[in-house]
């Protein structure tokens, strides 16, 4: 029987079937992201590479990069906008998606208009960068766990605080660049951290699912952001973050 069997491991189908075994296995663990207490303070900025305002506010989002305290305490998220495609560069990044969102935050007034480069902060308009001021404060509630768990292209989410909520989600992209040929920076190699590939959210309490296919992204997403909001409200109650794997 012994001799049998070690006959049967040279076969070179049996002996594929044993090396891909190990790699199926840990190809199905999932990653976890686990935050539990205050939320981090959630950066968007509304940008375009067809502004020629914006690249000094894409610089400052980068900075966060080097962080200690990125996805504890921060999560950038940079929107490519795409009403500025017209001037004669269209930004791969764009999308409509992210110029509606700008709209819908002005016209529930979370913005006075809308603009590039713009700044919302915990879900309020923040023109601090153009006076080289500090971020608000952060907020210092302290809020119940919230779990991400990511299984190829499925992200499950699960909150252990009460009632309805609006779970965002976002797949960033860093370390990207662009070289500009024509348009307001035209000549210009601009780099581009947190851009934001996806933006969705759903409505629900306490668990909600999200199957996002990279296919569909221009770029592979680096990091993923989950930050949890009350309906009609806009200052994140939970947060979640951190690089995928």
């Amino acid at each position: 029987m012994v001799a049998t069997l070690s006959k049967s491991l040279h076969h070179p189908a049996l002996f594929f079937l044993l090396f891909l075994i190990p790699l199926l296995s840990v190809s199905t663990q999932a990653q976890i992201l686990v935050n539990n207490g205050k939320p981090a303070q959630v950066i968007e900025l509304f940008t375009s590479e067809g502004c020629s305002s914006c690249p000094p506010a894409d610089k400052y989002l980068s900075q966060f990069q080097k962080s200690e305290a990125l996805w504890q305490d921060f999560i950038p998220l940079a929107y490519h906008v795409d009403y500025w495609d017209y001037l004669g560069w269209k930004d791969k990044f764009a999308s409509k998606a992210f110029s509606q969102k700008q709209r819908l935050y002005r016209a529930y007034g979370v913005v006075g208009s809308v603009y590039t480069p713009g700044f919302v902060v915990d879900g309020d308009e923040w023109r601090g960068f153009f006076r080289r001021s500090a971020l608000p404060n952060p907020q210092s509630k302290q809020s119940p766990e919230l779990r991400l768990e990511i299984k190829d292209s499925t992200y499950q989410v699960n909150y252990q605080g009460k009632g309805d909520y609006i779970a965002h989600i976002a797949l960033l992209a860093v370390d990207r660049f662009s070289a500009i040929r024509s348009g307001e920076n035209r000549g210009k190699k601009l780099e581009h951290d947190f851009v934001v590939l996806h933006n969705s959210h759903q409505n629900g309490e306490k668990q909600w699912q999200f199957n996002i296919s990279n296919s569909n992204l221009v770029a592979e997403p680096d990091a993923v952001a989950v930050w949890l909001t009350k309906p009609n409200q806009f200052t994140p109650e939970q947060t979640v973050a951190g690089w995928l794997e």
